[in-house]
C-alpha cells in the first residue's frame, strides 16, 4: 500500500515539475504522456497512474495528461517536502548532489504537512531549491510563522558582530550574482555583521563592505550553532534511539 502511494506521488510530482517548464502552467497543466514514457516503464507506475485517474487526481484529454485541482494540492505538497529537504540537506547538514537528491526522494514521501512546515520555519522560509526552482509555500510562510529562531535567514537580520555562513542567493538576487561574487560573496564564505546603520557593513576575510539593504535582504546565511546545544540535541537523539 505504501509503494502504491508512493508511485501516485512521484506521478504527480513529475507532472507537477514538468508543468514548471510550460508557460501559463498554473491554468492548464498539461503535459504529454510519451514525457513519462521513462518513468511509465518503472515497475508499478502504469498502475499508479491508472489509480490515480480513478481517484480523480489526474485526468486524459486526448494526447494529454491534465492535474486535477485535488491534483494539484498533492503534487504542490510533494514538490513543497522534496526542496525543503534539498534545502535541509544543502543548507544545514552540508550534503549536496546526488546523496542530496536521493535522500529528498525518499523523505518526501514521510514528510507530514507540519513536518515540512517545521523544517520551512527553521531554514527561515525559503523560495528555491539548492537548483534554484520555486519552493510551493505553505501556511507557515503566509502567516510569516516565526516560532523558532531560524538558522537560515537573510544577511539582513544577523545580530551586530553576529558570524555565519552564506548558504544561498535567493531569486530576487540573481541579477546582482556577478556583482556579489565578484566580491567574494559566495555560498560557503564566512562572513560577520559589523554594523546594521547608517549602512550594513558585512567583513569577510580581511574585507569590508557596505551594503545596502535590498542587496543584502536577498543573501540567505546560515547561523553558527552553538556547540553545547548541538551537544543536547546529541543526546536526545541518543535517548530517543536507545
Amino acid at each position: 500500500m505504501q509503494d502504491s502511494k508512493n508511485r501516485i506521488e512521484e506521478l504527480l510530482e513529475a507532472l507537477w515539475t514538468d508543468s514548471e517548464e510550460v508557460e501559463g502552467k498554473h491554468k492548464a497543466l498539461l503535459t504529454a504522456p510519451h514525457q513519462f514514457q521513462p518513468l511509465l516503464a518503472e515497475v508499478g507506475m502504469e498502475e499508479a497512474l491508472h489509480e490515480a485517474e480513478v481517484r480523480g487526481l489526474v485526468v486524459s484529454e486526448g494526447q494529454m495528461l491534465r492535474l486535477t485541482e485535488e491534483g494539484m494540492a498533492h503534487a504542490r505538497n510533494v514538490v513543497r517536502c522534496h526542496r525543503l529537504a534539498e534545502r535541509l540537506f544543502h543548507d544545514v547538514l552540508d550534503i549536496g548532489g546526488d546523496e542530496a537528491e536521493s535522500s529528498a526522494c525518499h523523505i518526501e514521501h514521510l514528510l507530514s504537512l507540519e513536518a515540512a512546515d517545521s523544517i520551512c520555519i527553521m531554514l527561515g522560509h525559503p523560495t528555491v531549491c539548492p537548483h534554484g526552482k520555486p519552493i510551493p509555500g505553505g501556511d507557515c510562510c503566509e502567516q510569516k510563522v516565526e516560532h523558532s529562531r531560524p538558522l537560515v535567514v537573510p544577511a539582513t537580520q544577523l545580530r551586530t558582530g553576529e558570524e555565519a555562513t552564506i548558504a544561498y542567493l535567493s531569486a530576487g538576487a540573481r541579477g546582482k550574482l556577478e556583482q556579489l561574487s565578484a566580491m567574494g560573496l559566495v555560498p560557503g564564505t564566512k562572513v560577520s555583521l559589523q554594523q546594521r546603520a547608517p549602512s550594513y557593513v558585512l567583513s569577510f576575510g580581511q574585507t569590508q563592505i557596505a551594503l545596502d539593504q535590498n542587496v543584502l535582504k536577498d543573501v540567505y546565511v546560515k547561523r553558527l550553532r552553538v556547540p553545547q546545544k548541538i551537544t543536547a540535541a546529541r543526546r536526545r537523539w541518543a535517548w530517543r534511539n536507545q
